[in-house]
């Protein structure tokens, strides 16, 4: 619905929904899926950032992760 109505930016904090205050927050797949849904591309600066880290497919899509070749483990992210 964001999305639709034009929004530009929302902010993706997955895990942080409060229950009793009934605020659910946008996990990053739900960004994702309002991008392939609605046709539309990151930011440009974002998406310079995640085509220079090799997250892209040679679509422009987000790229599947293989846990085994992931720059990521360089980082200490995955183990």
């Amino acid at each position: 619905m964001l999305g639709v109505a034009g929004t530009a930016f929302v902010i993706t904090v997955p895990g942080a929904d409060d229950v009793m205050l009934g605020y659910q927050s946008l996990s990053f797949h739900d960004a994702l899926y309002a991008r392939r849904s609605l046709g539309l591309r990151p930011a440009p600066e974002f998406e310079t950032w995640l085509a220079r880290a090799g997250m892209l497919d040679d679509a422009g899509r987000i790229a599947p992760v293989d846990p085994a070749a992931s720059t990521l483990r360089e980082l200490g992210v995955l183990s």
